[in-house]
């Protein structure tokens, strides 16, 4: 059966280029089945730390016909995969304070992979910050709207050294030059101080308001 996956996902999969990818956190297994079944992947290993989450990855691909192709293997991070049999690491749906620590312990374990698509639900900023420490590039720096709230999605290339200012580290390495950037925030804005009207003393929507303006400010386009 073919495997359908919402705004976020797709993005997510559209960035997909290598032969043998890890998805951690793999939960329902749609992402790994699609990538197979599109030829985005030849091989995929699901991972998730929660056995019984991992049960409905093992039976969508069971279903799909895919067992042969995709892996599912219960753990934690990036201890159950390694850098010889995996090129391309896809860590989604999770916090960026976590996803920053899988990143960091993979560092100091020896992990090091071709490429990782990150994709943080919250705080990206840790996200950039760890792959400033990686030995990493950002290659990609964007967002996908999904069920009315946006996401950071983030793809690096092993190499370089990566040099992130303060609002790079909080807004993406390109959002000076990203229309969708500038049209997002713009909406946020909006939003906010139309909140702000019936609340003018919420001091972090207020602050969040003052560093979104600062950020357009800076944009080029």
């Amino acid at each position: 059966m073919p495997i359908r996956l919402d705004r976020r996902l797709n993005a997510i999969a559209s960035l997909v280029l290598g032969r043998r990818v890890c998805d951690v956190g793999s939960d329902h297994g749609k992402l790994a089945c699609y990538l197979v079944q599109t030829g985005r992947a030849e091989y995929v290993v699901a991972t998730d730390i929660s056995a019984p989450s991992l049960r409905k990855a093992e039976r969508l691909v069971e279903d799909t016909g895919l067992s042969d192709r995709i892996s599912v293997r219960v753990g934690d991070g990036l201890d159950p995969v390694s850098p010889d049999e995996i090129d391309t690491v896809v860590i989604a749906g999770m916090g960026g304070d976590l996803i920053a620590r899988i990143l960091e312990r993979g560092r100091k374990d020896g992990k090091d992979f071709e490429y990782y698509i990150l994709s943080p639900n919250t705080h990206p900023e840790r996200v950039r910050g760890e792959i400033c420490r990686m030995g990493h590039t950002i290659v990609y720096d964007g967002t996908a709207e999904c069920a009315g709230k946006s996401y950071a999605i983030i793809k690096t290339m092993r190499g370089g050294e990566e040099k992130l200012d303060d609002m790079q580290l909080l807004f993406g390495k390109f959002f000076r030059t990203d229309e969708e950037f500038k049209a997002a925030a713009e909406r946020e804005v909006e939003k906010l101080k139309a909140v702000l009207k019936g609340n003018p003393d919420a001091v972090n929507l207020l602050n969040r308001v003052r560093l979104l303006e600062a950020a357009l400010g800076e944009v080029e386009i």
